[in-house]
């Protein structure tokens, strides 16, 4: 098996294409390639210079594309195909030259370019005489990080010191372990902050890690929200949640909270209370304290205990004088 450019393909397929009209049919071959993807099938015969028989499968409960060719002729034969998912192009085989009997075989899975943000779907294969639809429903959830990826937050973390402002900055660092490019809005609120604007956004990228300036002062008790949601170009779809809280003494804690409703713009510009969790507002702003382990606070009960015992004690002998 042999691997030659496309612009060697190409004079080569003009070349054949001006000595003989190219046969392709749909009838049964003389020996169907083994598949090994179970599901939907299409068998075709190539015959552009060299035969070329191949059969292309999807299997939708494993979602994998697979693709066999064989030469079947006398002469070389070329083959080669790409796989599209929902209009947008994840694979492409270089194009293979194969000689009389030689077999090529690909298996490869679609989950990473299915759109997320759609039911209905399809998986394109295109060869150099033909192209298979291959057709499914699919509703994705779209904050399930085990299943289709999507956007989702990798870390959220609060910068206290070393800002140019002054102003602690909140870092948002979000991972899309797919094909498919999503650009996500961030929604940042706390107790001084509403902001949903990306900063540090690279048009295009998958990820990326977003910089968000906060209103709160570097020595505050800095509690929020944060939500990733489709935005403009996938209105309505929501990605992924953290609630956080952040001490001054760099402790901190996180949650996910229910998303509940994307805002419109008109209710963002019309909002007045930037975070409206009044058991977290009196939960944390309390006094910023380390958390101490077990064994300290047993040992400061005890004291607690003897010093009060202590004064009792004390207390009874000054009233037996």
């Amino acid at each position: 098996m042999r691997t030659i450019t496309s612009l060697g393909l190409a004079v080569l397929l003009w070349i054949s294409l001006l000595a003989l009209a190219p046969t392709v049919a749909d009838a049964e071959l003389d020996t169907t390639p083994e598949v090994e993807c179970d599901g939907d099938r299409r068998t075709k015969i190539q015959d552009l210079n060299g035969k070329i028989e191949y059969t292309i499968a999807y299997n939708q409960s494993t979602q994998r594309v697979c693709a066999v060719a064989k030469s079947t002729g006398e002469r070389n034969g070329f083959f080669g195909y790409s796989v599209w998912v929902d209009g947008s192009r994840i694979s492409s085989s270089d194009t293979k030259e194969l000689d009389p009997g030689e077999t090529f075989r690909r298996n490869q899975t679609i989950t990473g370019g299915i759109d997320a943000t759609r039911d209905n779907h399809t998986v394109e294969v295109h060869t150099y005489n033909d192209t298979f639809y291959f057709n499914f429903v699919q509703d994705v959830d779209t904050m399930n990080e085990s299943g289709v990826p999507t956007p989702h937050f990798e870390n959220v973390a609060v910068k206290r010191n070393g800002t140019k402002s002054g102003q602690p900055r909140l870092i948002l660092e979000v991972e899309n372990e797919g094909i498919r490019t999503y650009v996500p809005e961030a929604e940042v609120r706390t107790f001084a902050s509403d902001s949903r604007r990306l900063q540090d956004y690279v048009n295009g990228s998958p990820g990326g890690r977003y910089s968000i300036r906060l209103s709160e002062d570097s020595d505050d008790i800095i509690v929020g929200t944060v939500r990733l949601y489709g935005g403009k170009f996938n209105p309505g779809t929501k990605f992924d949640r953290v609630s956080f809280v952040s001490y001054p003494n760099g402790t901190y804690e996180t949650w996910e909270p229910e998303f509940g409703e994307i805002p419109t713009d008109r209710e963002i510009e019309e909002r007045e209370v930037y975070y409206k969790n009044e058991t977290a507002r009196e939960q944390y702003r309390g006094p910023d304290v380390d958390p101490i382990s077990e064994r300290a606070s047993k040992a400061i009960a005890a004291v607690v205990v003897a010093t009060i015992l202590a004064g009792l004690w004390y207390q009874r002998r000054r009233k037996r004088r």
